[in-house]
Protein backbone atom coordinates (compact mmCIF):
# COMPACT_ATOMS: atom_id res chain seq x y z
CA UNK A 1 0.00 0.00 0.00
CA UNK A 2 0.91 3.35 -0.78
CA UNK A 3 0.03 6.36 1.33
CA UNK A 4 1.17 10.27 1.15
CA UNK A 5 1.59 11.69 4.14
CA UNK A 6 1.21 15.37 4.15
CA UNK A 7 3.16 17.08 7.69
CA UNK A 8 3.67 20.99 8.26
CA UNK A 9 4.87 20.38 11.91
CA UNK A 10 1.45 21.33 13.16
CA UNK A 11 0.05 19.96 16.30
CA UNK A 12 -2.82 18.56 13.98
CA UNK A 13 -0.50 17.57 11.75
CA UNK A 14 1.49 15.46 14.65
CA UNK A 15 -2.08 13.28 15.74
CA UNK A 16 -1.81 11.38 12.24
CA UNK A 17 0.89 9.15 13.62
CA UNK A 18 -0.96 7.84 16.55
CA UNK A 19 -4.01 8.10 14.34
CA UNK A 20 -2.81 5.79 11.72
CA UNK A 21 -2.19 2.86 14.06
CA UNK A 22 -5.80 2.90 14.45
CA UNK A 23 -6.28 2.88 10.09
CA UNK A 24 -5.81 -0.96 9.85
CA UNK A 25 -2.60 -0.54 7.64
CA UNK A 26 -0.35 -3.21 6.52
CA UNK A 27 3.18 -3.59 7.56
CA UNK A 28 4.04 -3.57 3.96
CA UNK A 29 3.10 0.10 3.33
CA UNK A 30 5.47 2.42 1.30
CA UNK A 31 4.94 6.00 3.04
CA UNK A 32 6.05 9.44 1.49
CA UNK A 33 6.26 11.95 4.27
CA UNK A 34 5.14 15.73 2.60
CA UNK A 35 5.57 19.38 3.45
CA UNK A 36 4.52 21.65 1.32
CA UNK A 37 6.08 25.33 1.57
CA UNK A 38 3.65 27.62 0.19
CA UNK A 39 6.55 30.50 -1.39
CA UNK A 40 4.07 33.23 -0.74
CA UNK A 41 2.35 32.89 2.50
CA UNK A 42 4.19 29.60 4.69
CA UNK A 43 7.31 31.42 6.47
CA UNK A 44 6.54 33.50 9.89
CA UNK A 45 8.68 36.78 7.96
CA UNK A 46 6.62 35.97 4.59
CA UNK A 47 3.14 36.42 6.57
CA UNK A 48 4.24 39.42 8.32
CA UNK A 49 5.82 41.23 5.15
CA UNK A 50 2.51 40.61 3.41
CA UNK A 51 0.89 42.05 6.16
CA UNK A 52 3.27 45.15 6.43
CA UNK A 53 2.59 44.89 2.58
CA UNK A 54 -1.22 45.46 2.55
CA UNK A 55 -0.94 47.84 5.32
CA UNK A 56 1.82 50.21 3.70
CA UNK A 57 0.78 50.01 0.06
CA UNK A 58 4.19 49.45 -0.45
CA UNK A 59 3.73 46.17 -2.28
CA UNK A 60 6.64 46.33 -5.12
CA UNK A 61 9.76 46.71 -2.02
CA UNK A 62 8.14 43.96 0.17
CA UNK A 63 7.24 41.50 -2.52
CA UNK A 64 10.42 41.60 -2.80
CA UNK A 65 11.35 40.69 0.79
CA UNK A 66 8.71 38.31 -0.18
CA UNK A 67 10.92 36.22 -2.49
CA UNK A 68 14.23 36.82 -0.57
CA UNK A 69 12.55 34.16 2.07
CA UNK A 70 11.80 31.47 -0.20
CA UNK A 71 14.83 29.66 0.96
CA UNK A 72 13.84 29.74 4.60
CA UNK A 73 10.38 28.47 3.26
CA UNK A 74 11.76 25.80 1.82
CA UNK A 75 14.56 24.82 5.00
CA UNK A 76 11.07 24.79 7.42
CA UNK A 77 9.68 22.39 5.07
CA UNK A 78 12.79 20.35 4.69
CA UNK A 79 12.80 20.08 8.60
CA UNK A 80 9.24 19.27 8.84
CA UNK A 81 9.88 16.60 6.31
CA UNK A 82 12.88 14.95 8.84
CA UNK A 83 10.63 15.32 11.63
CA UNK A 84 7.49 14.01 9.90
CA UNK A 85 9.50 10.80 8.77
CA UNK A 86 11.74 10.35 11.98
CA UNK A 87 7.97 9.94 13.55
CA UNK A 88 6.88 7.34 10.94
CA UNK A 89 9.74 5.18 11.58
CA UNK A 90 9.43 5.72 15.33
CA UNK A 91 5.83 4.73 14.89
CA UNK A 92 6.18 1.75 11.89
CA UNK A 93 9.79 0.70 11.93
CA UNK A 94 8.82 -1.83 9.10
CA UNK A 95 7.50 0.69 6.72
CA UNK A 96 9.55 1.84 3.87
CA UNK A 97 9.51 5.56 4.08
CA UNK A 98 10.97 8.71 2.03
CA UNK A 99 10.46 12.52 2.59
CA UNK A 100 9.60 15.18 -0.26
CA UNK A 101 9.74 19.05 -0.11
CA UNK A 102 7.41 20.82 -2.86
CA UNK A 103 6.87 24.01 -3.38
CA UNK A 104 3.28 25.89 -4.03
CA UNK A 105 -0.33 25.70 -2.75
CA UNK A 106 -0.94 22.77 -0.40
CA UNK A 107 -3.80 21.33 -1.67
CA UNK A 108 -3.07 21.07 -5.09
CA UNK A 109 0.44 20.10 -4.53
CA UNK A 110 -0.38 17.16 -2.48
CA UNK A 111 -3.43 16.00 -5.02
CA UNK A 112 -0.66 15.96 -7.65
CA UNK A 113 2.15 14.22 -5.36
CA UNK A 114 -0.82 11.07 -4.65
CA UNK A 115 -1.51 11.12 -8.18
CA UNK A 116 2.67 11.07 -9.43
CA UNK A 117 2.76 8.46 -6.61
CA UNK A 118 -0.04 5.99 -7.62
CA UNK A 119 -0.83 6.65 -3.48
CA UNK A 120 -3.87 4.57 -2.29
CA UNK A 121 -4.12 7.61 0.27
CA UNK A 122 -3.68 11.22 1.19
CA UNK A 123 -3.30 11.40 5.21
CA UNK A 124 -3.56 15.41 6.80
CA UNK A 125 -4.77 17.06 9.30
CA UNK A 126 -7.92 18.46 9.79
CA UNK A 127 -5.95 22.03 10.85
CA UNK A 128 -2.63 23.37 10.27
CA UNK A 129 -0.05 26.58 10.09
CA UNK A 130 -2.06 29.34 8.18
CA UNK A 131 -1.11 32.36 5.98
CA UNK A 132 -1.80 34.31 9.49
CA UNK A 133 -1.16 32.44 13.16
CA UNK A 134 -2.62 29.14 13.26
CA UNK A 135 -5.88 28.99 12.33
CA UNK A 136 -8.31 26.19 10.93
CA UNK A 137 -6.45 24.92 7.71
CA UNK A 138 -10.30 23.69 6.97
CA UNK A 139 -10.25 24.71 3.40
CA UNK A 140 -7.20 22.46 2.46
CA UNK A 141 -8.30 19.75 4.03
CA UNK A 142 -11.80 19.45 2.61
CA UNK A 143 -10.30 20.61 -0.70
CA UNK A 144 -7.79 17.28 -0.81
CA UNK A 145 -11.20 15.49 0.73
CA UNK A 146 -13.06 16.59 -2.45
CA UNK A 147 -10.65 16.79 -5.58
CA UNK A 148 -8.09 13.98 -4.77
CA UNK A 149 -8.05 10.96 -7.13
CA UNK A 150 -7.45 8.71 -4.04
CA UNK A 151 -9.01 7.95 -0.40
CA UNK A 152 -8.14 10.53 1.86
CA UNK A 153 -7.81 9.93 5.18
CA UNK A 154 -8.62 13.89 7.62
CA UNK A 155 -7.45 13.33 11.05
CA UNK A 156 -8.52 14.25 14.23
CA UNK A 157 -7.49 13.36 17.64
CA UNK A 158 -9.30 10.57 20.08
CA UNK A 159 -7.10 10.18 22.00
CA UNK A 160 -8.65 8.06 25.52
CA UNK A 161 -6.51 9.50 28.36
CA UNK A 162 -3.63 7.36 27.24
CA UNK A 163 -5.54 3.99 26.98
CA UNK A 164 -5.57 2.38 23.66
CA UNK A 165 -8.21 0.40 22.74
CA UNK A 166 -9.20 -1.54 19.69
CA UNK A 167 -10.50 0.65 16.89
CA UNK A 168 -13.98 1.81 16.16
CA UNK A 169 -15.39 2.29 13.22
CA UNK A 170 -18.27 3.37 11.52
CA UNK A 171 -19.26 2.91 7.63
CA UNK A 172 -22.13 4.90 6.62
CA UNK A 173 -24.15 2.92 4.22
CA UNK A 174 -26.51 4.39 1.66
CA UNK A 175 -26.63 0.93 -1.05
CA UNK A 176 -24.89 3.02 -3.39
CA UNK A 177 -21.45 1.97 -5.46
CA UNK A 178 -19.55 4.56 -3.39
CA UNK A 179 -20.56 3.07 0.51
CA UNK A 180 -19.56 -0.87 -0.96
CA UNK A 181 -16.59 0.51 -1.71
CA UNK A 182 -15.86 1.87 1.84
CA UNK A 183 -17.20 -1.53 3.09
CA UNK A 184 -14.69 -2.80 1.20
CA UNK A 185 -12.27 -0.89 2.12
CA UNK A 186 -12.59 -1.53 5.61
CA UNK A 187 -12.27 -5.22 4.74
CA UNK A 188 -8.76 -5.18 3.18
CA UNK A 189 -7.39 -3.28 6.39
CA UNK A 190 -5.25 -5.33 8.96
CA UNK A 191 -6.85 -4.92 12.24
CA UNK A 192 -6.33 -5.98 15.71
CA UNK A 193 -8.18 -8.25 17.63
CA UNK A 194 -11.17 -6.25 19.16
CA UNK A 195 -12.32 -4.41 16.42
CA UNK A 196 -15.46 -3.35 15.85
CA UNK A 197 -17.53 -1.90 12.65
CA UNK A 198 -20.72 -0.20 13.07
CA UNK A 199 -22.77 -0.47 9.85
CA UNK A 200 -25.22 2.67 9.61
CA UNK A 201 -28.05 3.48 7.53
CA UNK A 202 -30.01 6.82 7.52
CA UNK A 203 -33.65 6.64 6.07
CA UNK A 204 -34.11 10.25 4.93
CA UNK A 205 -37.46 9.01 3.04
CA UNK A 206 -38.53 12.01 1.58
CA UNK A 207 -36.29 14.09 -0.71
CA UNK A 208 -36.22 17.64 0.21
CA UNK A 209 -39.02 19.22 -1.02
CA UNK A 210 -36.79 22.03 -2.48
CA UNK A 211 -35.25 19.97 -4.58
CA UNK A 212 -38.80 18.87 -6.27
CA UNK A 213 -39.45 22.80 -6.25
CA UNK A 214 -36.52 23.97 -7.86
CA UNK A 215 -36.01 20.62 -10.21
CA UNK A 216 -39.16 19.40 -11.31
CA UNK A 217 -37.68 17.67 -14.07
CA UNK A 218 -35.52 15.69 -11.70
CA UNK A 219 -38.81 14.13 -9.90
CA UNK A 220 -39.07 10.82 -11.77
CA UNK A 221 -35.10 10.06 -11.43
CA UNK A 222 -35.72 11.03 -7.49
CA UNK A 223 -38.65 8.78 -7.04
CA UNK A 224 -36.98 6.22 -8.85
CA UNK A 225 -34.19 6.54 -6.48
CA UNK A 226 -36.43 6.22 -3.37
CA UNK A 227 -37.62 3.15 -4.75
CA UNK A 228 -34.72 0.68 -5.14
CA UNK A 229 -32.74 2.22 -2.37
CA UNK A 230 -34.49 0.37 0.27
CA UNK A 231 -33.46 -2.86 -1.30
CA UNK A 232 -30.13 -1.78 -2.02
CA UNK A 233 -29.92 -1.12 1.40
CA UNK A 234 -30.86 -3.77 2.98
CA UNK A 235 -28.76 -5.83 0.60
CA UNK A 236 -25.55 -4.47 1.38
CA UNK A 237 -26.11 -3.95 5.21
CA UNK A 238 -26.38 -8.11 5.02
CA UNK A 239 -23.38 -8.45 2.54
CA UNK A 240 -21.27 -6.30 4.99
CA UNK A 241 -21.83 -7.08 8.23
CA UNK A 242 -21.11 -11.28 6.61
CA UNK A 243 -17.96 -10.20 5.32
CA UNK A 244 -16.52 -8.00 7.94
CA UNK A 245 -17.66 -10.34 10.71
CA UNK A 246 -16.13 -13.51 9.08
CA UNK A 247 -12.55 -11.26 8.73
CA UNK A 248 -12.69 -11.49 12.89
CA UNK A 249 -14.37 -8.24 13.22
CA UNK A 250 -17.41 -7.14 15.63
CA UNK A 251 -19.99 -5.81 13.21
CA UNK A 252 -22.97 -4.20 14.57
CA UNK A 253 -26.12 -2.65 12.34
CA UNK A 254 -28.01 0.34 13.09
CA UNK A 255 -30.57 2.12 11.19
CA UNK A 256 -31.93 5.02 11.83
CA UNK A 257 -34.61 7.74 10.20
CA UNK A 258 -33.83 11.46 9.86
CA UNK A 259 -30.79 13.55 8.14
CA UNK A 260 -27.48 11.47 7.47
CA UNK A 261 -24.80 14.06 8.00
CA UNK A 262 -26.44 14.62 11.54
CA UNK A 263 -27.27 10.88 12.71
CA UNK A 264 -23.83 9.85 11.18
CA UNK A 265 -21.83 12.75 12.92
CA UNK A 266 -23.91 12.15 16.26
CA UNK A 267 -23.01 8.48 16.45
CA UNK A 268 -19.50 9.24 15.87
CA UNK A 269 -19.66 11.10 18.99
CA UNK A 270 -21.95 8.79 21.38
CA UNK A 271 -20.08 5.60 20.27
CA UNK A 272 -16.39 7.27 20.64
CA UNK A 273 -15.93 6.19 17.78
CA UNK A 274 -12.02 6.36 15.84
CA UNK A 275 -13.10 6.80 11.83
CA UNK A 276 -16.10 7.56 10.01
CA UNK A 277 -15.79 5.38 6.81
CA UNK A 278 -17.76 7.45 3.74
CA UNK A 279 -17.59 6.70 -0.16
CA UNK A 280 -17.44 9.18 -2.94
CA UNK A 281 -17.46 8.98 -6.70
CA UNK A 282 -18.40 6.87 -9.46
CA UNK A 283 -22.40 6.68 -8.74
CA UNK A 284 -25.18 5.57 -10.29
CA UNK A 285 -27.01 8.47 -10.78
CA UNK A 286 -26.20 12.38 -10.94
CA UNK A 287 -28.94 12.27 -7.52
CA UNK A 288 -26.50 10.05 -5.86
CA UNK A 289 -23.46 12.07 -6.50
CA UNK A 290 -25.29 15.46 -5.46
CA UNK A 291 -26.68 13.72 -1.88
CA UNK A 292 -23.84 11.50 -0.99
CA UNK A 293 -21.45 14.16 -1.89
CA UNK A 294 -23.01 16.83 0.50
CA UNK A 295 -22.57 14.04 3.37
CA UNK A 296 -19.32 13.28 2.84
CA UNK A 297 -18.33 17.22 2.84
CA UNK A 298 -20.29 17.84 6.21
CA UNK A 299 -18.40 14.42 7.74
CA UNK A 300 -15.27 15.71 6.85
CA UNK A 301 -16.23 19.72 8.28
CA UNK A 302 -17.74 18.50 11.28
CA UNK A 303 -16.61 15.03 12.58
CA UNK A 304 -15.35 14.75 15.87
CA UNK A 305 -13.04 11.80 15.15
CA UNK A 306 -10.79 11.39 11.79
CA UNK A 307 -12.87 10.66 8.66
CA UNK A 308 -11.53 8.53 5.58
CA UNK A 309 -13.23 9.26 2.16
CA UNK A 310 -12.97 6.32 0.14
CA UNK A 311 -12.33 6.03 -3.64
CA UNK A 312 -11.64 2.97 -5.92
CA UNK A 313 -7.97 3.14 -6.96
CA UNK A 314 -9.29 1.67 -10.67
CA UNK A 315 -10.26 4.89 -12.05
CA UNK A 316 -6.81 6.12 -11.26
CA UNK A 317 -4.83 3.53 -12.38
CA UNK A 318 -6.76 3.02 -15.67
Amino acid sequence: MKILIGYDGSESADMVFADLKKAGLPTQTEAVVASVGDLMMSSPTVQAAVVQAVGSRRVASHLKQVQTNAAKVIEEAQEYTAQGKKRVQEFFPDWHVRSEVFTGSPAWVLIDAADNLKADLIVVGSQGRSAIGRLFLGSVSKRIAADANCSVRVVRSNVQNGLDPPPRIIVGVDGSPAAEQAIYAVGQRVWQDGTEVRLIAVDDAAPPAYVSLRLPRASAMIDSYFLTRESRVSEMLEWGSEELNHIGLKTSILREDGDPKNILLAEAKKWNADSIFVGTRDFKSSFERFRLGSVSTAIVTNASCSVEVVRSMETLHN
